[in-house]
């Protein structure tokens, strides 16, 4: 350095001693100072244009886009979204501490296959409040390290679900479909090098999800992929609910084991029947029992950080009927008009498709796959030999009938 000449500046330092919001708002008032009309600006204007709607108004929303039966449930889910929106506003809009409102909610959903549990999370989260919402199989994802996706990759979803706008990512859901088929298989053999090894059962997922349901600062890859050298963000999971849906088939049978009374003998007439079937209805008091799920094959302190499990029910006919009526039979109208048929369908064969998909026990799902395979007969002779306008299909005698005129 020469004589008389002033050293270089120092460039500005971040103390260590900062908290996790005033790095935060540090980092943005660089991005403000740099790119003007930043992400961050982008971020409050979307949350200032998300719907003012009270419970009771989510509530009707979810009915009038086709959902129905699951009254409890749904009052459980308006109340949370609406909760989720009021705290998401008072803390970037009104400049309200996190630490004065209470703590953002995870849930979990729990009841038969074909019930609406995945449904209702993707049609209130994602089609009413257009929030950034991924809906992720769980089963596809490992313990880190080993092969398979890496959990941490849930939130780089989030991220590319907010078009890589951080802070939107930080308020948007995660829905973990299939969280059931996790469950450990509850081997407890010791082996040689077991302290040293990975865990490929559903318990090393697990581990892996206790930090991520936590409100915690987590670093998080920006792309999907094994390298070490990928750029990361740090993202925190304080304002981001996750909720669990699962089926949990023998769930039920796990609950009546601990409620059953000691007994002696075969024929015990004290003895209760154990319940075997596919499409049952869990209670509150059943699902709120932690030794059950670990029982099932859970971390306890994995289930302790879902607030609210919510029990759904096995849909009856009068929902099922609903359902086939507002939500399937629609699709197929338009598909028979668009080939220039009137299609009617008779009552006679809705109900008969209501009693076959509850003996089948797979919910709104069997009701689909049942209407499709009692529809292929008119399709394929309608399709074939266009020669009449109105198709009526019912159901006579133990048979289908197609009537063409």
């Amino acid at each position: 350095m020469s004589q008389g000449s002033k050293p270089p500046t120092a460039p500005p330092s971040i103390s260590n001693s900062l908290s996790f919001d005033e790095l935060r708002n540090a980092i943005q008032e660089i991005a403000t100072d740099t790119n003007g009309d930043n992400e961050y600006q982008n971020f409050l204007d979307f949350i200032e244009d998300l719907p003012n709607m009270r419970p009771n108004e989510i509530f009707d929303k979810l009915g009038s886009h086709g959902y129905v039966a699951q009254n409890e449930a749904r009052r459980a889910l308006s109340l949370m979204a609406y909760r989720h929106v009021q705290r998401i506003c008072r803390i970037y809009l009104d400049n309200i501490p996190a630490s004065e409102l209470p703590a953002k909610s995870n849930m979990l959903l729990i009841g038969p296959t074909g019930s609406g549990k995945t449904y209702i999370t993707e049609l209130l989260f994602r089609h009413i409040l257009k929030l950034p919402t991924v809906l992720v199989d769980i089963t596809t994802y490992s313990e880190t390290g080993y092969v398979g996706q890496d959990v941490m990759s849930i939130l780089t979803r989030l991220l590319f679900a907010s078009e890589g706008n951080l802070p939107l990512a930080e308020v948007g859901v995660v829905c973990l479909d299939e969280f059931d088929k996790i469950a450990s298989g509850q081997n407890n053999a010791v082996f040689a090098g077991a302290g040293t090894t990975k865990d490929i059962s559903g318990l090393g997922v697990q581990r892996e999800l206790l930090k991520l349901l936590e409100s915690a600062e987590l670093t998080v890859p920006t792309e999907f992929s094994h390298s070490s050298y990928q750029q990361h963000v740090l993202m925190s999971t304080r304002n981001i609910p996750f909720i669990a849906c699962g089926a949990f088939s023998g769930f039920k049978l796990i609950t009546q084991l601990y409620n059953q009374q000691p007994s002696i003998g075969f024929h015990n007439e004290n003895k209760e029947q154990l319940n075997h079937d596919i499409a049952v209805s869990f209670r509150q008091d059943e699902v709120d029992q932690t030794r059950h799920f670990q029982q099932y094959g859970f971390l306890p302190e994995l289930i302790a950080r879902f607030d609210r499990i919510v029990p759904f029910k096995a849909l009856d006919e009068e929902a099922l009927s609903s359902i086939l009526k507002r939500n399937l039979i629609s699709a197929y109208e338009r598909e028979f008009e668009l080939e220039g048929f009137n299609l009617m369908i008779d009552e006679s064969l809705l109900k008969h498709l209501v009693k076959e998909a509850i003996r089948r026990e797979t919910g709104a799902r069997g009701l689909r796959a049942t209407l499709s395979r009692y529809l292929e007969e008119a399709a394929f002779e309608t399709f074939s030999s266009p020669d009449a306008s109105n198709v009526r299909v019912s159901w006579e005698q133990g048979r289908l009938h197609v009537d063409k005129s």
